[in-house]
């Protein structure tokens, strides 16, 4: 009976975070049932199976992100693992962001706090912007919050108190750090951040400066760019690191361009990178300069939301989940629009949602159907639809498991493939790795001019089978090896698959 009574307290304590995590479980719940489906999450699949089968990562299988999310698809190999990872860090970063919230407004604006978190688990969640996808940006601005959260009390620290507050710095700091491992985006916001709680909390101008040489300042810094540093160490020391930085740093700068150029090639003028980091830049020195005369916290939010927006637009692609970059500051401003008085932070809010509009025409994000998405899942659920059924409501599912079951009941261990194609999903469903070099999809191939390469590696690994997916692209070298040494043995609809004659 102790035991339950402590458990009824601590529960009559904590409700609202029992809610928040039953919530985000149950908004999930389609997520842990869908098939194999989602691009990138493919990718990570490839690239996790390569990475726990010991295949040196970035110089015999390539993707230009840093590597833990690509270690958490190794270690969770499974769809519904690999979501359910995704689902254990979100309810993390609800409680976290619950607790963000409650700082602010708990003890003045209690309904407030409780209807931004709902808010903040909407746009994470819901299948409109990719919430029940795995995908960098959700797992990397968990972390960033923390950090955020272990700052706070700095803000109030007296001249004495901020002898030792560079220990908070280091800590979060290193929180960002570990974002940092997830996508690079995740360095405009530490910078917001470290500006908010270094820079905009001097009365001087002069202060500010200083506390660029701060000791909070560099354990902040050093701390961020520690565990990205300690990545490359460990590659070089495995023999990759040429590779490994050729990727993270090198190709990293020429996808922010190759929307807008078609290539690889770093143009932040073309690309219009440089136009949004000097608008960034007046922005900031803006909203420094009236930072004294609105709420600190609107400022942080406010300042989060420029930096945040920046690294979503950092490619200026038109995908959904870049905006989950600016979820908790979106969050937050949105909380200010219903408490807001003073005429200069609405003029603030104004730039904001004019910003929003204007680059919301320009890049044209899309948005991904809500409601058909539980209502398929009820409907699977319910046994109102079978699982075929269930597959034929995601692009290119049927066509993906029909050929895997044609391979999986065809081919021996030591049998290989190789998918021409900017889908990697049949990889993954037959649990193979591609044969034709470390590039996974047809894209890579292209972008990066990789042909040569790429047909190099299919002649001396000899895959017994290729798939060639539609709207692939032209090989010509592929073809050509097609034609002399292989046999179209099944078609899916447009897609071929070929096996290979033996010589």
């Amino acid at each position: 009976m102790k035991w339950l009574v402590g458990l009824h307290k601590w529960c009559n304590k904590y409700e609202w975070m029992i809610f928040l995590t039953i919530l985000v479980l149950v908004l999930r719940l389609p997520s842990f049932v869908m098939p194999h489906y989602y691009g990138d999450e493919e990718i990570y699949f490839v690239m996790g199976r390569a990475w726990i089968n010991g295949v040196p990562l970035y110089q015999a299988m390539f993707d230009h992100k840093p590597p833990l999310i690509y270690i958490m698809a190794g270690i969770a190999p499974t769809m519904f693992a690999f979501r359910a990872l995704l689902a254990g860090v979100m309810v993390l970063h609800t409680i976290l962001f619950w607790k963000l919230v409650y700082y602010i407004w708990g003890k003045t604006k209690p309904m407030l706090a409780y209807i931004i978190t709902l808010v903040f688990v909407l746009i994470t969640t819901l299948p409109t912007f990719e919430g029940l996808t795995v995908n960098a940006e959700l797992l990397m601005m968990m972390p960033v919050t923390g950090a955020v959260l272990l700052l706070f009390p700095t803000f109030k620290y007296s001249v004495a108190e901020r002898r030792n507050e560079w220990k908070r710095f280091l800590l979060g700091g290193l929180l960002g750090g570990i974002g940092w491992l997830f996508k690079i985006p995740v360095a405009a916001d530490m910078m917001a951040i470290g500006l908010f709680f270094l820079v905009f909390r001097e009365t001087t101008l002069w202060g500010g400066i200083k506390s660029l040489i701060s000791k909070s300042f560099i354990a902040y810094t050093l701390a961020f760019v520690g565990p990205l540093a300690l990545t490359f160490a460990y590659y070089y020391l495995k023999g990759t690191g040429p590779d490994y930085l050729a990727t993270v740093l090198t190709v990293n700068l020429g996808y922010v361009s190759s929307w807008a150029t078609s290539s690889y090639e770093f143009n932040p003028f073309k690309s219009g990178l440089f136009v949004r980091a000097i608008a960034l830049v007046v922005f900031t020195i803006g909203l420094y300069s009236i930072r004294k005369k609105l709420d600190k916290y609107f400022v942080l939010s406010s300042l989060w939301f420029g930096f945040s927006l920046f690294g979503a637009l950092l490619s200026a692609r038109p995908y959904p989940h870049y905006l989950q970059e600016m979820a908790v500051p979106v969050a937050l401003i949105i909380g200010f629009i219903f408490v807001t008085e003073r005429l200069l932070a609405w003029i603030v809010i104004g730039i904001m949602i004019g910003t929003g509009v204007m680059v919301q025409k320009q890049i044209n994000f899309w948005a991904y159907p809500t409601i058909s998405v539980y209502k398929t899942y009820w409907e699977y659920m319910t046994n109102k639809i079978n699982w075929s059924q269930y597959l034929e409501r995601f692009d290119n599912a049927p066509r993906n498991y029909e050929i895997a079951q044609y391979l999986n009941e065809r081919m021996s261990n030591d049998d290989k493939i190789y998918v021409w194609g900017t889908d990697p999903t049949i990889y993954n469903l037959t649990n193979r790795l591609p044969t034709g070099g470390k590039y996974i999809v047809s894209f890579h191939v292209k972008d990066l001019n990789m042909f040569d390469y790429t047909l190099e590696n299919l002649e001396q690994s000899k895959p017994s089978y290729i798939i060639i997916l539609p709207g692939s692209g032209d090989f010509p070298g592929l073809q050509t090896m097609i034609d002399h040494q292989y046999l179209l043995v099944k078609e899916v609809g447009e897609t071929q698959v070929y096996l290979r004659i033996p010589q």
